[in-house]
């Protein structure tokens, strides 16, 4: 059966899937549920559009301790034939949708290029939005045709996302913001990793930054992100700040950085100066630079991450651990986020 779900007709089937009963996730109670939503029984992804359960397998296996036999009923939500736009405004839509329904969201945010049980994630981007319960959650996630509706067993997919945290380098990407709710109740958080390679944190900070505008746009979140930098000769000052809602934009201030480093010339590394184009997003350091204005189709993550690390090396930064995130940072709207794949958090 081809789903298509928006609307009165997109939160009725959240409702029955978020109320139903999954029977320990196993078989007999989930054919009742499939067919009581007169859907066929799959136990893998099939023609786009049909909905399918995820059977616990070799990966998935290590991650559930209560004998569940599936780990998830995707249900798509819509089929968007165009780019990573698209895709983010048709998540949006659902997620308006589902807000009304349930309220905000317990948790958000991007899986990053790895999604739970080592699965890759969509390349337009990995944004989701959790309505955390027990034992069953409700996920709107990205899927690589548009977004999709999840209801999976809840300790499986957070154990998967706790034993993440064993600090080597890519282990875990995107971002995880959590509100205080009684829903997040136990909820654990892996730890960060980091590294003091300039080519691993260069390969991190383009995969965080190439989908971000998708996934911002899609959660309808704005990020609000300034990076100190700790440059010989200065107190630490923030030199980048990094703006991304429904467009990305980067800024570059040289005001406190002079006679810091041997190779600074911003316009030779790719910087726009103000006196050419002025920066079309609201920024609240005095900025000399920026990066120019990027989309959902149109952000060069490789790009955009050689010229702040190419900046950065020029300055003397002597690695990526002099790094770290402004006050108040890690705070979006009533949202805690982790950084990942960032790698970075707000000073001490």
């Amino acid at each position: 059966m081809t789903v298509t779900l928006e609307g009165e007709r997109l939160a009725e089937v959240a409702r029955r899937l978020r109320d139903a009963d999954t029977g320990g996730w196993r078989q007999p109670a989930l054919r009742a549920l499939v067919s009581s939503l007169g859907w066929e029984w799959r136990e893998a992804a099939g023609d786009a559009g049909e909905a399918w359960l995820r059977p616990t397998g070799r990966y998935e296996s290590d991650f559930v301790h209560d004998g569940e036999e599936f780990v998830g009923l995707h249900v798509p939500v819509e089929l968007v034939a165009g780019g990573a736009t698209a895709k983010a405004e048709s998540f949006r839509r659902a997620a308006e949708t589902l807000t009304e329904a349930f309220g905000r969201a317990s948790i958000m945010g991007a899986y990053g290029d790895l999604g739970p049980f080592y699965e890759s994630t969509p390349v337009w981007g990995s944004p989701f939005l959790r309505w955390r319960g027990k034992p069953d959650t409700l996920e709107l996630r990205a899927g690589e045709r548009g977004p999709e509706l999840l209801l999976q067993p809840t300790d499986p997919a957070e154990n998967w996302f706790w034993r993440q945290g064993h600090g080597e380098a890519h282990a875990i990407g995107g971002f995880f913001g959590s509100r205080r709710v009684s829903a997040n109740g136990g909820l654990g958080f892996p730890g960060y990793w980091q590294t003091d390679d300039w080519d691993v944190y260069t390969s991190a900070l383009s995969d965080f930054l190439g989908s971000l505008p998708a996934e911002t746009s899609a959660l309808g979140i704005g990020l609000d992100l300034g990076i100190h930098a700790l440059v010989p000769g200065t107190y630490g000052p923030v030199v980048f700040h990094i703006v991304c809602g429904d467009q990305l934009e980067i800024v570059y201030s040289t005001e406190e950085l002079d006679g810091a480093g041997p190779g600074t010339d911003p316009a030779s590394l790719g910087w726009i100066p103000e006196a050419t184009a002025p920066a079309r997003l609201s920024h609240w350091i005095d900025w000399t630079h920026h990066s120019g204005v990027f989309g959902p189709d149109d952000t060069d993550g490789p790009r955009l991450a050689r010229l702040l690390v190419d900046t950065l090396r020029g300055l003397g930064v002597s690695s990526p651990k002099d790094l770290s995130l402004s006050d108040h940072a890690q705070t979006v709207d009533d949202y805690q986020v982790d950084f990942y794949g960032l790698t970075l958090r707000e000073n001490p």
